[in-house]
C-alpha cells in the first residue's frame, strides 16, 4: 500500500492516497463548552481528522501547532502516527479566535497555553462520539506553544473538566510551569539543551524534580540542539523571534522512537 499525506496549498485540507484512490479528509467543526474558568473561543474550533486504514476503533492523537499556526510539520507527523496505528486530529486553536500568530511577545496574551488546554478538552470530548475512534485512548502531542499547551493539559484544573479523557501528553520544547498545578496525566518532554525560546530543557528539568511518584513524568534533552529540531523543513539554521531554530536528524529520530514507546505504553 502506498500512502502519501499532504496539505493542499489552500484551505489546509488533508488528502490521503491509498491503493490509488484519493479521499479528502473534510474539515471538522468541534463545538466548544466551558472548561472551568478557562477562556474559550466564541466560535467552534476547526480540526482535521485522519483515521488509519483497517478496522477500528483506533486510539487518537491530538496534534497541537506552534505559535505561528498550523505550519508545515503536521503532514509528516500525521503520516508518522498513522503508520504507528493512531488516528490523528490536527487542532487549530487560532482560526476560531481570528488570530494568525502569537509568536511576538506582545501577542502572546491573545491565546495562552491554558486557553488552548481548554480547546484540547473540548476536542477530546468531541472525539468520544466519532465513529472509528476509541475515545478511551486519547493522547496529545504538541510543539513549541503547542508543547506548552500539552503541559497545561495535564493541570488538575483542566483535567477536572473531563477526568480520564486524556491518557498521555507529549511536549516538544514547550516550557514547563507551575508544577504544583500538575495532575497525574503521564507527560513526556523532549527539548534541546541550547533552546533559548522559553528554555524548555531547564524549566522542565526543574519541573520534574518536584513531582510525586504518582505523577508519571519523563524528560529527554539533547546537547547542542535548539528549537524546531524535529522538523526537517527548518534548515539551514534560522532565527525565530530572536531564538535559533534548526532541524537535527539524530535528535529527531531519537525523539520519534521515544514518542512511539511512550504512546504505546499509555494508549
Amino acid at each position: 500500500m502506498r500512502r502519501i499525506v499532504r496539505f493542499c496549498c489552500l484551505g489546509l485540507a488533508l488528502l490521503v492516497i491509498s491503493d490509488g484512490v484519493w479521499a479528502e479528509n473534510v474539515q471538522q467543526s468541534i463545538p466548544v463548552h466551558p472548561v472551568g474558568a478557562i477562556r474559550r473561543p466564541s466560535e467552534p474550533l476547526t480540526g482535521w481528522l485522519q483515521v488509519p486504514p483497517g478496522k477500528g476503533p483506533f486510539p487518537v492523537v491530538i496534534l497541537l501547532h506552534g505559535c505561528g499556526g498550523l505550519g508545515n510539520r503536521m503532514p509528516a507527523w500525521t503520516e508518522r502516527l498513522i503508520g504507528w496505528g493512531y488516528a490523528t486530529l490536527i487542532l487549530d486553536s487560532f482560526g476560531a479566535r481570528h488570530v494568525t500568530s502569537v509568536c511576538a511577545p506582545a501577542y502572546q496574551p491573545l491565546v495562552t497555553n491554558l486557553d488552548r488546554a481548554g480547546d484540547v478538552m473540548n476536542a477530546a470530548a468531541w472525539l468520544q462520539g466519532v465513529p472509528g475512534i476509541d475515545g478511551k485512548r486519547v493522547g496529545v502531542v504538541g510543539f513549541s506553544h503547542g508543547g506548552g499547551t500539552a503541559v497545561a493539559v495535564t493541570r488538575d484544573e483542566v483535567q477536572r473538566s473531563g477526568p480520564g479523557l486524556i491518557k498521555a501528553a507529549v511536549a516538544y520544547y514547550g516550557p514547563c510551569r507551575d508544577p504544583a498545578a500538575h495532575g497525574t496525566v503521564p507527560l513526556l518532554v523532549l527539548a534541546g539543551e541550547d533552546d533559548t525560546w522559553g528554555f524548555p530543557a531547564r524549566t522542565c528539568k526543574s519541573f520534574g524534580v518536584t513531582l510525586r511518584p504518582d505523577q508519571p513524568f519523563e524528560i529527554h534533552t539533547y546537547p547542542g540542539v535548539v528549537h524546531d529540531f524535529d522538523n526537517p523543513r527548518v534548515m539551514p539554521r534560522r532565527m525565530l523571534e530572536g531564538h535559533p531554530a534548526q532541524y537535527d536528524h539524530d535528535a529527531a529520530e531519537d525523539s520519534y522512537q521515544r514518542v512511539r514507546t511512550f504512546l504505546a505504553r499509555y494508549l
